[in-house]
């Protein structure tokens, strides 16, 4: 395809530019699309401010999206021009043994060509989608789905796999730390899968109250004086382990802890609330030297379950959003032009008043109703 477009390049950590460049061009396994609506993803915030994953500059940042397919490769027999999808932001090498056979999410390559971060990413008015397929990479999105809700399917999809790789049972406490997008995306996804119990911790009583929305049971803002163990005590009582009995034992009586903080001390907190073999995934991304300060006795005496927390399921995330199960009109909080990318990402950082912020990329898409805040 011919023509220019325009698009953001971060050129060093903590600057960018929008330049007018030519329409990239594909190969005979790609599809080109058009941006429709995009969102600012938490990694997004920290590729820019200090290049966490980001594998050269310049580079156009942003993997969470709406597009509509424009052209395809000589090899793409199944995706139609003019399809309507959200896609992954991991994409693979197509070459490797892991990716001949089929498991393609194992591939050595998916951070290094990673949408966004190893390749360019959405934030263009045109963006490439490499070794495209159908329903591995590449997700129709039903009517009911507008583009703008589009859009946050990438982020619940993690909420879409980790209920399901926890196997909540009915009857569970769980406490989700964090209340951006994804762990908003966690609690609708174990609340329309079980009966169960959540509890939600987060400084931002805004978010807070996003939450209640989400179906959060209950909702913790630690502080100082009644950090959030004294209220899971208070909610669900505590759990004996070994050489800890009494009322006085430290072990809340949760079965499942979430970190979706990326606080190391979050971390750690999580395997001290949670009972004697309980399930802990950690879902937030942290850099190569974060340390959490464990307790090895957290470890030692309760043998909890560590659950991976790299398990999104991007075709479930789309289902569960067109049957209603998940939600995200009351988490969009902001929407910017394309030409406004440096004050939509100024904003995420603003968890007083944000959640998700969203960016319509083409200025003649179809503006949608969402929870607009200043």
């Amino acid at each position: 395809m011919e023509g220019t477009m325009r698009a953001w390049y971060v050129t060093e950590p903590g600057k960018m530019e929008m330049r007018e460049v030519p329409i990239p061009q594909i190969g005979p396994k790609d599809i080109l699309f058009k941006v429709s609506y995009a969102a600012v993803c938490g990694s997004d915030l920290h590729a820019f401010d200090y290049g966490m994953a980001i594998q050269h500059y310049p580079i156009i940042l942003g993997h969470e999206f709406t597009g509509y397919v424009v052209e395809v490769g000589s090899e793409v027999k199944d995706i139609p021009v003019g399809l309507r999808f959200m896609g992954t932001n991991i994409q693979w090498c197509g070459e490797c043994d892991d990716c001949k056979s089929g498991n393609v999410f194992n591939c050595p390559d998916v951070t290094k060509n990673g949408l966004g971060f190893g390749v360019d990413g959405v934030f263009a008015e045109y963006c490439v989608l490499h070794n495209a397929m159908l329903n591995i990479s590449v997700y129709p999105l039903p009517d009911n789905i507008n583009d703008m809700e589009g859009a946050t399917c990438e982020p619940m999809c993690v909420g879409a796999g980790l209920a399901d790789a926890l196997d909540v049972q009915d009857g569970d406490h769980v406490v989700v730390y964090g209340a951006g997008i994804i762990g908003q995306s966690i609690v609708q996804a174990i609340k329309a899968r079980n009966k169960c119990e959540v509890a939600i911790v987060n400084r931002s009583t805004f978010r807070l109250e996003l939450a209640k929305e989400s179906g959060a049971d209950y909702v913790i803002s630690p502080t100082a004086d009644k950090p959030a163990i004294d209220s899971l005590r208070e909610i669900w009582g505590t759990a004996e382990y070994p050489y800890h009995y009494g009322k006085d034992s430290e072990a809340c009586n949760v079965d499942i802890a979430v970190e979706c903080t990326g606080n190391p001390g979050i971390a750690a907190e999580c395997f001290h609330v949670v009972r004697k073999g309980g399930k802990i995934s950690l879902v937030a991304s942290y850099t190569d030297d974060a340390r959490a300060p464990l307790a090895p006795a957290d470890i030692y005496f309760k043998g909890p379950k560590l659950v991976d927390g790299l398990c999104g399921n991007f075709g479930k995330s789309v289902q569960l959003m067109s049957e209603g199960k998940f939600k995200t009109t009351h988490l969009i909080t902001q929407v910017f032009p394309l030409e406004q990318l440096p004050e939509a990402i100024a904003a995420a950082k603003k968890t007083k008043n944000s959640c998700k912020v969203c960016v319509k990329v083409d200025p003649t898409a179809p503006d949608y109703p969402y929870n607009k805040q200043d």
